[in-house]
């Protein structure tokens, strides 16, 4: 691609812009459509299976987990690498939070646009347990159905700290997906505890972050120059974050903490550690 055409690019990304009930799939009727079909299709799924044999299929596990992996560590870069130039513009911390050009810029908008859809691709998660068999967990099946509804309504809200969830749980994906990639291979990750511990800190500094952007949107009288966003936008993040802050920590003691029972000898520790697969 020549200097000029890549220019041509950037040009255009930088005037993209993410429209409410005009761009598509922007419409409150999508998320919620979108989750019906996925809780649907597991249902209809495990019904399927009911009277069949798990299906094997380690080689698709591998091209699945591997490639959200790449695709994660590429849209993750992408992200950084505009959060810094950001940065080097001159914001502030609290700019960085909370100014417009945080919501307001082409190339984040198409990001977080972007990112929408990868929750959607994700969904084939909660499909391949169900096709082998596996037990799905509440935590597991909310966390995906609710991120996809928590992504559309950062957009539509105008949220400007809406990159630090993004950005954080797209670097927690590379890993994560990494290890689930491993696994179907068979090939046993030492660091699945610190894992977890590593989604409960991310979620730690997301409810933080939005906490802050909320309280000084609170604090200016509601100012959204102050710390743009909607009312409507804070409280459904603080509340979708917070929730999965509380259910990782349940999850993490159930599964870390507390002492379990002998388990027979036929049944692998990697076959329970993969049936509690949280995301």
């Amino acid at each position: 691609m020549s200097a000029v055409q890549l220019d041509s690019v950037r040009e255009w990304m930088s005037n993209w812009r993410f429209e409410p009930n005009v761009t598509a799939f922007s419409s409150w009727q999508w998320p919620v459509i979108a989750v019906v079909v996925y809780f649907t299709i597991i249902y209809a799924l495990q019904r399927f299976m009911s009277t069949r044999k798990p299906l094997d299929i380690p080689e698709f596990l591998f091209f699945h987990n591997f490639s959200l992996c790449i695709a994660s560590l590429f849209l993750g870069s992408w992200l950084t690498y505009a959060l810094v130039s950001a940065y080097r513009v001159g914001l502030t911390p609290h700019e960085l939070l909370c100014a417009r050009d945080m919501y307001e810029n082409g190339h984040l908008q198409m990001i977080y646009y972007i990112n929408m859809f990868f929750k959607v691709w994700e969904f084939l998660d909660t499909f391949l347990l169900a096709l082998r068999k596996k037990p799905i967990a509440f935590l597991h099946a909310y966390h995906h159905g609710a991120t996809l509804f928590l992504t559309w309504n950062q957009l539509i809200e105008h949220s400007s700290p809406q990159w630090v969830p993004i950005v954080i749980n797209l670097w927690v994906h590379v890993l994560m997906y990494y290890y689930y990639a491993m696994s179907a291979l068979r090939i046993r990750i030492w660091w699945k505890k610190y894992l977890t511990t590593l989604q409960i800190v991310q979620f730690i500094i997301d409810v933080s972050a939005v906490g802050y952007a909320y309280t000084s949107f609170i604090s200016s009288g509601f100012d959204s120059n102050v710390c743009y966003g909607t009312t409507r936008g804070a409280l459904v993040g603080l509340g979708i974050l917070t929730s999965y802050l509380l259910l990782f920590i349940r999850f993490y003691v159930q599964t870390y903490k507390k002492p379990r029972k002998p388990v027979r000898a036929t049944v692998s520790t990697e076959d329970q550690t993969e049936t509690k697969k949280a995301q």
